[in-house]
């Protein structure tokens, strides 16, 4: 569906939602923007992390690929008792 045929379809939609559940739209709508909004706050702050790696020195980025690379190990290699 294409952008416009997607926005009719859903005002035409909410235009059939009766007046007394108009207020539980609002909130569900609410809700979806203040969750998209959350992953852009996440994606800035991820975002900031970028090239934090290159103010590493040879030894310390040395250290942590080890460290990363034994809790890993550890982690798949546990049995689930299911």
């Amino acid at each position: 569906m294409i952008q416009i045929e997607l926005y009719k379809s859903v005002l035409k939609k909410l235009s059939q939602v009766p007046v007394n559940y108009l207020t539980l739209v609002d909130t569900f709508l609410s809700s979806i923007n203040g969750k998209t909004g959350k992953k852009e706050e996440n994606r800035a702050a991820v975002l900031g992390l970028a090239g934090s790696w290159q103010e590493m020195s040879e030894v310390d980025f040395a250290d942590f690929l080890n460290e990363t690379k034994k809790i890993s190990e550890n982690i798949f290699t546990r049995e689930v008792d299911l």
